[in-house]
C-alpha cells in the first residue's frame, strides 16, 4: 500500500517532473528496494533488467529510466552512520 505499491506515472521534462498514481498499463517494474537504488543514482536499469530484478513491460523502457534517473557523479555522503 501506500507509495511501496501500486502504479506510478513518472514524468519529466526540462521544466520539472511529477509522479502521480496512475491506474495506466506499466512500462517498468520492479520493487520498492530497486527503485530506492535507481532514485539514488548509483544503479543501471538496464542492467537490473538484465539480471531480471526490473522488468521491461515497453521495450526500451529501462534505457530511458536511465536517462532520467543516472547522475554523472555517484552518490556521496560525507556523514558516516
Amino acid at each position: 500500500g501506500g507509495f511501496t505499491g501500486g502504479r506510478f506515472r513518472l514524468e519529466a521534462s526540462a521544466d520539472g517532473a511529477s509522479c502521480t498514481p496512475t491506474t495506466a498499463t506499466a512500462e517498468l517494474t520492479l520493487d520498492i528496494a530497486d527503485l530506492g537504488r535507481l532514485w539514488l543514482g548509483d544503479e543501471s536499469a538496464v542492467r537490473l533488467a538484465a539480471l531480471g530484478r526490473v522488468r521491461e513491460q515497453r521495450a526500451g523502457a529501462a534505457r530511458v529510466a536511465d536517462a532520467l534517473l543516472r547522475t554523472s557523479r555517484r552518490p556521496w555522503c560525507p556523514d558516516v552512520f
